[in-house]
């Protein structure tokens, strides 16, 4: 016969452990009464796996800032710098975590707001639509991050970076990408 818990945590109080945004002084408490308490440990685990699974999840279009978090986390991260018109074939070596598609040269400091659209060059199907994505003004660049799990999409993609500026106009910037990846 299992004890109930006479105090247990709260969900708020797991998923701040969990987040590390327990303060120093109290993490030892937690810790001490997820040794004891069988209840609150089966808990944990449940938001340990939620916390765990949003950690890893990776936006399509990230920034520089999150690159970096994401790089100081353990991942690995090989960049492919890309200019409008070109039409590159690349490859997704199996050690590596992401693939940074660095398309660069668009005139975005007139920018209001980016938009990413992915599609298949061979069928034209509309593979990712994205309305409002970061990008970087001075540098005139989007970064896209592919994932080892989109070698579920067409190998031959186009990626459309359709850039609204603040008189409303739309131009379009295409880059055609095609993946190769690499097995383990």
């Amino acid at each position: 016969m299992s004890v109930r818990c006479t105090r247990p945590l709260t969900w708020a109080e797991l998923v701040d452990y969990w987040a590390g945004d327990v303060p120093a002084d109290q993490v030892g408490a937690v810790d001490e009464h997820l040794m004891a308490c069988a209840q609150c440990t089966a808990e944990s685990m449940r938001i340990a796996a939620i916390t765990e699974t949003v950690r890893g999840f990776i936006p399509p279009i990230v920034t520089d800032e999150l690159l970096a978090v994401l790089r100081r986390r353990g991942l690995t991260a090989r960049d492919n710098a890309m200019r409008p018109g070109e039409r590159k074939e690349v490859l997704f070596p199996s050690a590596v975590d992401l693939l940074i598609h660095r398309l660069s040269g668009m005139p975005l400091d007139d920018a209001e707001r980016v938009q990413f659209r992915l599609l298949a060059e061979s069928t034209g199907q509309l593979l990712v639509d994205v309305h409002d994505v970061p990008f970087d003004r001075a540098a005139g660049t989007v970064l896209i991050a592919c994932q080892k799990h989109y070698a579920a999409y067409p190998p031959d993609t186009i990626a459309d970076i359709h850039v609204h500026d603040r008189s409303g106009r739309e131009t379009v910037h295409r880059f055609t990408i095609l993946h190769r990846f690499e097995s383990p």
